[in-house]
């Protein structure tokens, strides 16, 4: 299973920080949402087990930021 947080860009260049269709995080500058979304990521993965993606998106290509599980130890 691999599941995806993703920072998506609000009203005001505020932004969000979201697993799936589920909003974690709201109405913060990029720097702070990068940092909380990462941090999500590497808890769910080291509580689940399962591969985890940070993608920036909003652009007309999402943005990879980080991952965790399989891919990232070979990295």
């Amino acid at each position: 299973m691999k599941i995806i947080i993703s920072l998506v860009e609000c009203d005001g260049g505020t932004w969000s920080v979201c697993r799936e269709s589920v909003v974690l995080h709201a109405q913060l500058r990029l720097g702070p949402a990068v940092k909380l979304a990462r941090q999500a990521a590497r808890d769910e993965h080291q509580r689940s087990g399962h591969e985890v993606s940070v993608l920036l998106t909003g652009l007309q290509e999402a943005i990879p930021l980080a991952h965790y599980g399989a891919e990232s130890a070979a990295a």
